[in-house]
């Protein structure tokens, strides 16, 4: 039957009848999408290719297992306590155990390291000394070092292979208030390392084989440094005491230097770099410079960088004259010079012992070997200068009751 054949019937108002042509109708099946079906047309439809078939993965599908899942974090597995968990739950953490003293290997090395000095010192030194029995020695460590204090530098050192107290007794400050390299041969780490360990006030490396590198890492390690001899040096490792940690020095000598030239002097003495307008080397008190080939304006160099200068060495110096003595004479330097080297000096005559009355603490003048000096001039100084002095030596004046060679 087609739906054109059938005739619409007017509608009776029994519901029976109604429901008698309601069955008569036939039923259609309804689709899913009955406005997308009829407007389809299924003869215009393409095959789409067999690679296209498949499924593909949209952006808010879930990847597979192992592919991009990051991994987690083992802070995130561990297990949670509750804000409620009695404290008992919660682990406690374990108490802090004793410490222990470091084995022996790491002793030698702390020793023997400048780094572990603060920690060297802090730790307990055994006051006896342990005997072979087992018993302890009958001198204490109080003793002990009133003993050592007797011995020289060369004994010390032969004492400190006897036991490893001693070594460490020994190797206190207080045994080396100063240090002899002077022509030493090639110096190694070691040494370095046990002379920065013992801390010596005066250090003397004239004519040893050092090298500029050893310097640069020796001088800044002694603080307490106040009196280095660094005679017959090249002027490469002279010029290690250009660093700004090496400004605390009272006595610099730099004797038969034979490349320290004015420019390298002022160099050397020039005021520092920074916000510190003071003299880098404001405290020294000592300079010595026999045998430089310094001429007349190094003398201006010293008297404007070094205003506390209380030694001065010019010795064996062909360029000194009595120019020279006149321009310390005017400067300040004459209220704190109180010994004044010019011996070997052959132009300095007698008119520079008038201008030496005006230093009025002057107390040793030296004018050996100046053969413009005469020995008169020499005696007429030291009775009219207002300390007591006296001449030794021909041209030597100093006060009595002193002795010369030291």
């Amino acid at each position: 039957m087609k739906l054109e054949e059938i005739k619409p019937t007017p509608l009776s108002p029994n519901k029976d009848d109604i429901k008698k042509e309601i069955t008569k109708l036939p039923k259609i099946k309804k689709k899913k999408n009955p406005v997308v079906d009829l407007e389809k047309d299924e003869s215009k439809e393409k095959p789409k290719p067999a690679l296209l078939e498949k499924p593909k993965a949209g952006l808010l599908d879930k990847p597979k297992a192992g592919l991009l899942e990051k991994p987690k974090l083992a802070l995130l597995e561990t297990p949670k306590v509750a804000l409620l968990d009695t404290p008992s739950s919660v682990s406690s953490p374990d108490p802090p155990q004793p410490l222990t003293p470091p084995p022996p290997e790491e002793e030698e090395e702390r020793a023997s390291d400048p780094f572990f000095m603060e920690q060297t010192k802090s730790e307990i030194v055994q006051e006896y000394v342990t005997l072979e029995d087992g018993t302890k020695h009958v001198l204490t460590r109080t003793i002990w070092r009133k003993i050592f204090s007797y011995l020289a530098a060369a004994n010390l050192c032969q004492c400190m292979k006897a036991c490893k107290v001693w070594h460490e007794w020994i190797s206190d400050p207080l045994f080396w208030p100063a240090i002899n390299l002077s022509r030493y041969g090639p110096i190694f780490p070691d040494t370095l390392k046990s002379v920065v360990l013992r801390q010596p006030v005066e250090l003397d490396l004239s004519y040893c084989t050092i090298s500029r590198k050893q310097c640069d890492w020796l001088l800044p390690r002694l603080p307490g440094l106040k009196k280095i001899r660094m005679s017959g040096l090249p002027i490469n490792i002279i010029g290690a005491l250009n660093g700004p940690l090496v400004s605390n020095l009272h006595h610099i000598d730099l004797r038969w230097v034979d490349d320290l030239n004015d420019w390298g002097l002022r160099d050397l003495l020039s005021i520092t770099t920074g916000r510190d307008t003071k003299p880098r080397f404001n405290d020294l008190r000592g300079l010595e410079l026999s045998g430089c080939p310094i001429s007349e304006d190094a003398i201006k160099n010293i008297i404007s960088f070094c205003p506390n200068l209380q030694h001065l060495n010019m010795s064996y110096n062909t360029n000194m004259n009595d120019r020279v003595i006149e321009a310390i004479c005017a400067s300040p330097l004459t209220y704190t010079l109180t010994k004044i080297d010019f011996s070997g000096c052959p132009h300095v005559t007698d008119k520079a012992l008038l201008q030496m009355k005006k230093c009025y603490d002057l107390d040793w003048l030296d004018f050996r070997s100046c053969r413009e000096i005469t020995r008169g001039a020499c005696v007429r100084f030291a009775h009219s200068f207002k300390k007591e002095l006296i001449i030794t030596e021909d041209k030597l004046i100093h006060p009595p009751l002193v002795d010369v060679y030291n």
